[in-house]
């Protein structure tokens, strides 16, 4: 058996085809104009106790695999709020705003649109 360590590393070439999606990293990410309009829509206040809101806070998680950074997940937080719906064991805050948003967006709210076509083709076949 010949050792490895010895061998020369040779680069290998890009693919030269595009992306048919986004790298997840960057699908669960909101966009600057994005943030702009999660903002305006909740008139910079944060909705849990209504004073500035600067943190915008996924409502389906990005660890979770699932959580995309769209309008339909975006929750609008005081950095205080923020801090304690991560901090919080129990996630009762999380759930309710889950709960809130698929009564006011659907079942769907957390996906984009690559999700939502994926989704619609799985279906369909």
């Amino acid at each position: 058996m010949q050792d490895l360590s010895q061998q020369p590393v040779r680069a290998v070439a890009k693919p030269k085809h595009k992306r048919r999606t986004r790298q997840r990293v960057n699908r669960g990410k909101f966009s600057e104009a994005l943030r702009q309009q999660i903002k305006e829509h909740f008139q910079n206040t944060c909705q849990e106790c209504g004073r500035l809101g600067e943190h915008i806070h996924h409502v389906k998680p990005k660890g979770s695999g699932i959580g995309r950074g769209v309008f339909t997940n975006g929750l609008l937080l005081c950095n205080t709020c923020h801090m304690q719906i991560h901090a919080e064991l129990s996630q009762a805050r999380l759930k309710h705003w889950q709960s809130e948003f698929e009564f006011m967006y659907g079942p769907y709210y957390y996906m984009d649109s690559e999700d939502l076509e994926r989704r619609e083709d799985v279906a369909n076949n």
